[in-house]
This record gives C-alpha cells, structure tokens and sequence, in this order.
C-alpha cells in the first residue's frame, strides 16, 4: 500500500495520506479487533400505514433472539452487545427500495410518522428528491446485532526536532521518478527511529519490517505522535 499511495492519491487529486504503523500486516490487526456483527433480513412487504406494530416488533425479535444466540456462542465475549434496526422502503408504484435506518425508540413509541420522516430524508439523501405525502411500503426488515470488543489502546512515540536524528538515515540508493525524469539518488529512513515532529521532504524512502512507504519529489512527510506517517502530496489538483 504505501509503496503506490501518494501517486495514487496524487493521481486522485487527494491531498493527504496517512500511513499507520505496521501497513502490511494493518488489515489483519483489524481484522482481530474487528467487532462481531451479525446481520439479517427477512422479507415482508406490507404498507407502512397498514403495518401492525405488534407483528414488527415480533418479526425483529426473532432476528435479534437469533443474533444474541450467535454471538453468545464465539469463543470470545464482547464488553456489550448492541441492536440497530433498519428496513427497506420504498414508495407505493417504486421498484427500487433504499434502506433506512430507524431508531429503536420509533418502536417503543409506535411512531409510524417517525418511521415515514426517516424514510423521506434518506429517500432525499439517495436521489436528491422526497415524497412526505405519498404513501411509503415496506419490503424487508434488517437489524444488525453487534457484539462490541475490546479495542487496543493507542500509544504516542517519543518526539523529536524537526529534523530526524542521524541514526534514523539508513543511506540511499538510485530510485526511479518518472517527474524527475530519470534516477534519482533517494535517502532511506528507518521508520522504527522516526519520531513524533519529525520531517522528510522527499524524494524519500521509509524502510520498516514488510512495507516501504515512497515520497516522490515534492512530497513531505511528518510523523505524528502515533507514529502515523502524514504525508503532504505534491501536484495535486
């Protein structure tokens, strides 16, 4: 990722890209912290005005019983579990539907209004248009059960001057740049003795274990107290 991301985002127009630490294994380490979330929908089409209460409250539950019942069975336990309801609406005579997410205390209230007000601004959101006097239908039914973990803290690295110190310049060596028109004699740092404040200006290397993170000419760099690698892209637009 790092090695391609400031020419992407500079192909992009984007301004800025954050390296985290350890990129090449970032997906993973997300993946392991990753809460357990249990998604379901059930189909039922009815109108929003006909629509009992009583048997949406019945057809969510049983989602959610079924989403408790999963969670309850990982091998890890989460510090809490949380429900959110949503449904796809549509209004009456559409073949598309968009999916709107509804409060739980629309239920507790049997606020059908509400329900239609949710509909209405997500259906202006989507298509740039709504419809608060046309009749909305349901077609189905989501809740989401979400066992929430643990998450590791975040910890600061030591800071420094602006300047790197001397035992972070791993040395250099001849890099390609197609903007510099040819090879280009390019330092490498060592990301592990970077520190809080510090700066680079490339052209640029960051070397650390299974990623290098590239600046082409122009792009500046400076870490932040994470230890998150803020790169400045040059040319964009």
């Amino acid at each position: 990722g790092p090695l391609h991301a400031a020419d992407v985002a500079r192909e992009l127009g984007m301004r800025t890209v954050i390296v985290p630490d350890a990129p090449g294994v970032f997906s993973a380490i997300g993946m392991l912290f990753a809460d357990l979330r249990h998604d379901f929908v059930r189909t039922w089409f009815v109108r929003l005005d006909q629509a009992s209460f009583d048997e949406l409250e019945r057809r969510y539950v049983e989602m959610e019983t079924e989403g408790h019942g999963a969670i309850a069975t990982a091998s890890v336990a989460p510090q809490a579990v949380i429900v959110k309801r949503a449904a796809d609406m549509r209004y009456v005579g559409q073949e598309h539907a968009v999916t709107v997410d509804l409060p739980l205390p629309l239920f507790a209230a049997k606020d059908r209004a509400g329900i239609k007000r949710c509909f209405d601004a997500m259906h202006e959101l989507r298509y740039g248009t709504s419809a608060p006097d046309e009749r909305a239908e349901i077609v189905s039914l989501r809740t989401t059960v979400t066992g929430v973990m643990s998450k590791p803290p975040r910890t600061t690295i030591k800071s420094g001057d602006a300047r790197p110190v001397v035992s972070a310049l791993a040395g250099a060596r001849a890099v390609y740049f197609r903007e510099a028109g040819g090879f280009v004699q390019t330092p490498t740092y060592a990301r592990a003795a970077l520190l809080a404040g510090n700066r680079v200006a490339g052209p640029a290397l960051i070397e650390e274990h299974a990623s290098t993170t590239v600046l082409g000419p122009g792009d500046a760099l400076e870490v932040d107290q994470f230890g998150d690698l803020v790169i400045a892209v040059a040319g964009r637009r």
